[in-house]
């Protein structure tokens, strides 16, 4: 299960998926979640605090990039998986405490390395 793609740099997310892809053994499969596009951590970013396009600096210094189901799936096509399901996790989450409401969006997909 990969959770952790967001917070590395896009010009270097090529490289990380070809590397998990060549540790899946014929038929091994990889699991991916990460954050979707317009989730709402990227809409509560404040000014000053995006790196690059959908990318962006926590004041933890940690970072994070929002996704498109479309870039997840070319990503590791590219690196030579099989795209086995995809799709766009979008939920409303409710803070009954605070009365809050919070619309998350996250990309789920599996993929395959073929036999």
């Amino acid at each position: 299960m990969i959770f952790v793609l967001s917070a590395i740099s896009p010009d270097k997310m090529q490289i990380c998926a070809d590397r998990l892809a060549k540790l899946l053994k014929p038929g091994g499969m990889l699991f991916f979640r990460d954050y979707g596009r317009y989730d709402l951590a990227q809409l509560r970013f404040k000014k000053g605090r995006c790196i690059a396009e959908n990318f962006y600096a926590r004041s933890d210094g940690t970072r994070s990039y929002f996704f498109t189901q479309d870039e997840v799936e070319k990503l590791f096509s590219k690196a030579g998986l099989v795209c086995q399901s995809s799709y766009v996790d979008k939920r409303l989450q409710v803070n009954r405490g605070k009365q809050l409401k919070m619309y998350r969006v996250w990309i789920q997909c599996k993929f395959e390395r073929p036999k």
